[in-house]
């Protein structure tokens, strides 16, 4: 008998009204250091801290979308004095590069270990001791406060995951007041990321009968909550909804990892700067129909999450989208022929070896293809700003 993957998270995670006050509690007078994007200051949220948590030994504020392994070295520099704890306010970005820091910081440094972790999934040293973090998401999405893994981007384009039981943060502070500077791109790319880890984990050989449970609970939660929000950006229940839906598909993607439609879209973001939530999303519908002819009980288990039937899922799916709009917000990136020409680099191994039906390039830019093509021609009198399409070389 071979152990299946086990259910575990050690975070804790506090609902609060008031995350200043519990930051400070949770460092409890300890030297801290914080790490997180442009605006917040402007936005009072570091004041807000500072006034429980006192003054932090460094203040990290420069963290980009999508950090890179360079990104890292550059901004653990800046981690000056003696602290004991990283707070990391802000979306997945944010606290992916904070657990990264602390990782790196944990090896003391060493280019060479990180490198062979990152690269070669050469094991972490037995003595790995990270800084402890406190994971305070402004976003709804990734899950990021309550896994072990911390995503990174290499300079040439390639994901990686720092990933190790001792990179869970130590906490996570809820709070969904933070959450309604996001504009609607960013609520539904997070939100519909979440969606993503909760179906893969679901249509996935890793899956569990606890893990089904917990995605399929974000999914409803996620059906109900995310359109609300779409329209009412100032809903503080239904965002406080989309936090706790965030959070259940973190801890279910956290058992079995994620799978094809996360293979599918690191080119998307890598490439073409896609977002990450719209990249692993528009090809879902597309996913539930090639998975239903190789296993339509698992497809099941997402549909009656949905309230629908197993075989009107992927269209009901489908058209829920739309309902939010997801193809104006995906066309400025790509084009259907940029996808022809991404030869095999679809298919990332590790990620789609985890879905329940194997694929191999060739069907996958049929997939991505198809389902980028339904969603190019749909237009709205409410498009959102112009994107400028942007390749990143």
């Amino acid at each position: 008998m071979v152990l299946n993957r086990p259910y575990y998270s050690p975070t804790r995670v506090y609902y609060t009204q008031a995350y200043g006050e519990a930051i400070g509690q949770l460092i409890s007078g300890r030297s801290w250091a914080i790490a997180t994007s442009r605006g917040w200051r402007a936005r009072g949220a570091l004041e807000s801290v500072y006034r429980f948590a006192g003054e932090p030994v460094a203040c990290i504020e420069t963290i980009p979308e999508n950090p890179k392994v360079s990104d890292v070295v550059g901004l653990a520099d800046k981690l000056t004095g003696d602290a004991e704890i990283i707070v990391a306010l802000g979306g997945g970005s944010v606290i992916d590069c904070a657990k990264s820091i602390a990782g790196y910081c944990g090896l003391g440094k060493n280019d060479e270990v990180m490198t062979s972790h990152l690269r070669d999934g050469e094991n972490l040293p037995p003595d790995f001791e990270p800084l402890p973090v406190i994971a305070v998401p402004t976003t709804s999405g990734t899950g990021s406060e309550v896994t072990q893994w911390a995503t990174v981007w290499g300079d040439d384009q390639v994901k990686f995951s720092f990933t190790h039981p001792k990179l869970f943060p130590m906490a996570a502070v809820l709070d969904a007041a933070l959450c309604l500077s996001m504009p609607p791109d960013v609520t539904l790319a997070s939100g519909l990321d979440a969606l993503s880890h909760a179906l893969e984990s679901i249509w996935n050989r890793n899956q569990t009968d606890l893990s089904d449970q917990i995605a399929a609970n974000a999914i409803q939660i996620i059906k109900v909550h995310l359109p609300i929000v779409m329209k009412d950006a100032e809903n503080v229940e239904s965002r406080r909804q989309m936090q706790t839906a965030a959070v259940l598909s973190g801890l279910a993607m956290g058992t079995t990892q994620t799978a094809l439609a996360h293979s599918l879209s690191y080119p998307f973001t890598a490439r073409y700067d896609m977002p990450h939530g719209f990249a692993c999303s528009f090809t879902l519908p597309e996913v539930a129909r090639f998975n239903m002819d190789e296993d339509a009980d698992r497809v099941a288990i997402a549909a009656d999450a949905f309230g629908a039937q197993t075989q009107e899922f992927p269209d009901l799916l489908d058209r829920w989208l739309r309902g939010l709009d997801l193809g104006k917000y995906i066309s400025p990136y790509l084009r259907s022929e940029d996808i022809a020409e991404m030869g095999d680099g679809l298919i990332t191994r590790a990620r789609a070896a985890n879905n329940i039906r194997s694929i191999d390039g060739p069907a996958a830019r049929d997939l991505a293809r198809k389902s980028f093509e339904s969603f190019e021609t749909q237009t709205s009198s409410s498009s959102p700003d112009a994107v400028t399409r942007k390749t990143l070389v």
